[in-house]
C-alpha cells in the first residue's frame, strides 16, 4: 500500500506506540560509522530502499568473519559456540541533493541473535544529517527473517506485535530522509551463504513484505508478507502464503 508524502507524515505521527526494548547492551548505545570495509553507495542508487550493491559489499565483509558461515550440515541449524551472527546499522547521510547509503561498524552476536545499535555517530556528518534506516545481519544457515528480526526497527512509530506498520518512511531529524523528491524507505536486510557457495540477499520492511534479490532476473522478488509470531518469538513468522520459500538460482 502506497501513500503520498503528506499522508505518510500524518500516519507516522498518528501511529506512535511503544516498541520492545533492545535485547542487548550494544543496542542501547551509539556506534561509529561508516564502516571502512564497506564503501558508501551514492544516490541515486536505482532504489529508494537498501540497494543491492551495499548488501553485496556487507556480505563480503560479514561472511569472511569467523563463524559467519558455520552451519550444521545435518540439521541446517546454527551451532552454538561456533556459528556467529554479525550485524550493523544501515543509514543514509548527507542532504537532499547529495545522499549516500552507509553501514556502521559491526557488532558480533551469538549463534542465533545479534542486535545492532539504534544510533550512529557518522565521521563525516552531524546527527541532523544522519537517518537510521534499519539493520543488516547474516544468518549462518541462510534461513529467512525470524520473528525477532521482524520486531527490530529503529523507530517507535509502530508496534509490530499488534499490527504491522502502514508506513515505510524513515522518520527523524525532524523530517524524513529525502533525496531530491524521493522519500527513503525503512528496511532491514539479511545476507547469507548457502553450503553450495551461493549467496542469499533478503530485505524486509515494517509493512511486512520480505523480498529476495534475483541475480537471474536482476530485481527484487516478493516472497511474502509476514508478521512476527507473538506467542513465541522463536517461532517462524506468520506469512501470507505459509512459510517463506527462498529462491534457488
Amino acid at each position: 500500500m502506497r501513500f503520498s508524502l503528506t499522508s505518510l507524515l500524518v500516519l507516522l505521527v498518528g501511529c506512535a506506540a511503544s516498541m520492545p526494548a533492545p535485547t542487548t547492551v550494544a543496542a542501547a548505545k551509539a556506534v561509529r560509522g561508516p564502516w571502512a570495509e564497506v564503501p558508501a553507495v551514492e544516490m541515486p542508487a536505482g532504489d529508494n530502499s537498501i540497494p543491492i550493491d551495499l548488501m553485496r559489499d556487507v556480505a563480503d565483509a560479514f561472511l569472511k568473519r569467523p563463524g559467519a558461515r558455520t552451519c550444521d550440515p545435518a540439521t541446517l541449524r546454527p551451532i552454538q559456540g561456533l556459528s556467529t551472527e554479525y550485524c550493523a546499522t544501515v543509514y543514509v547521510t548527507g542532504g537532499r541533493n547529495a545522499l549516500s547509503w552507509r553501514v556502521s561498524e559491526p557488532v558480533r552476536g551469538s549463534h542465533d541473535r545479534c542486535s545492532a545499535p539504534l544510533h550512529v555517530q557518522d565521521d563525516d556528518h552531524p546527527a541532523s544529517q544522519v537517518w537510521v534506516v534499519g539493520f543488516i545481519h547474516n544468518h549462518p544457515c541462510g534461513s529467512p527473517p525470524s520473528s525477532v528480526d521482524l520486531l527490530a526497527w529503529p523507530t517507535d512509530a509502530f508496534d509490530p506485535l499488534t499490527a504491522m506498520a502502514v508506513v515505510r518512511l524513515v522518520p527523524g531529524n525532524p523530517a524524513p530522509a529525502l533525496f531530491k523528491e524521493l522519500a527513503i524507505e525503512m528496511a532491514s536486510a539479511l545476507v547469507a551463504e548457502r553450503m553450495d557457495g551461493s549467496r542469499v540477499y533478503l530485505r524486509y520492511f515494517p509493512t511486512g513484505e520480505v523480498e529476495q534479490w534475483s541475480e537471474r532476473r536482476r530485481r527484487w522478488i516478493l516472497l511474502g508478507t509476514c508478521a512476527p509470531t507473538q506467542s513465541h518469538l522463536g517461532s517462524e513468522p506468520r506469512c501470507t502464503n505459509g512459510p517463506l520459500r527462498l529462491l534457488r538460482e
